[in-house]
Parts: structure tokens; C-alpha cells; sequence
């Protein structure tokens, strides 16, 4: 007869063995938990910013070369408040960027008149508060 260990023994394993476990998967849930879901304000700024993308454009546009101003007027076309943040301008030889913070309302114009911008760009961004809501134009 083959001898084994007493079930006593064995008891005391398993149980050792399962909160083992257990604290490991709780140290690592409680981790996972911090560091992986969003916190309110992240998941608010989610749900106002996900109709708004594609939401800008531009009605208008003009630029004084003789005064370097640039006058844009900015339609917000979504369902949400936008800030616009600033402006950056991309030229053969670099880039520039202007804060602007300005808001605009869903289905309003905005005007936007910058001072000081060179001719010659190739194109322009205007950055919102909402990432990866942008406008491009040129």
C-alpha cells in the first residue's frame, strides 16, 4: 500500500495555496484598476468630446499682407462647446504657433484675428480642447 499525505495536510495546502492566489490576483486587480479605467472627469471630457469631432470649418478667411493679419471666422458645427487653443502655421522653414483661446458655441462663428503672421505658409492647424479635434486649412 502506497502511503499519501494525511488530509489535514492537504487541507492546509489548498488553503495556503488559494489565498496564495488570491492576494496576488488582488494586488494585481487593484492595480489594473487604478491605472486602467478613467477617471469622471476623463470619461465626461470623452462624452463631450466624441460628437465633435469633424465639427469646425472655416467660413471665412482673409489675410493682410500688408498688415500681417489674419482674420478667420471659425464654425462650430457639433453638439458641444469648443475651446479653441492656438493656432500653429507650417512654413518650408519651420512652424509657429499663437495661443488663441477663444470658445464657440455649437452652431455659432467665432472670429479669430491674429497679428504678426508671416506670409508663406503652407498650411495652418487650429488645436481645440478636445484632443484630436482639430482644424486644418491652408
Amino acid at each position: 500500500m502506497v502511503k499519501g499525505i494525511s488530509p489535514l495536510v492537504a487541507t492546509v495546502l489548498l488553503i495556503a495555496i488559494t489565498m496564495t492566489l488570491a492576494g496576488i490576483l488582488a494586488f494585481w486587480g487593484s492595480g489594473f484598476v487604478r491605472t486602467g479605467l478613467p477617471t469622471e472627469e476623463e470619461t465626461q471630457q470623452f462624452r463631450r468630446c466624441s460628437g465633435a469631432l469633424g465639427s469646425l470649418k472655416v467660413d471665412f478667411q482673409y489675410y493682410n499682407s500688408t498688415t500681417k493679419n489674419l482674420i478667420l471666422s471659425i464654425y462650430n458645427s457639433g453638439p458641444e462647446k469648443l475651446k479653441l487653443t492656438n493656432i500653429t502655421f507650417y512654413y518650408t522653414n519651420g512652424i509657429t504657433s499663437k495661443e488663441i483661446n477663444k470658445e464657440v458655441a455649437p452652431g455659432l462663428t467665432a472670429p479669430v484675428i491674429l497679428s504678426e503672421i508671416e506670409s508663406g505658409y503652407l498650411k495652418y492647424i487650429v488645436y481645440t480642447d478636445c484632443p484630436g479635434v482639430t482644424l486644418e486649412g491652408r
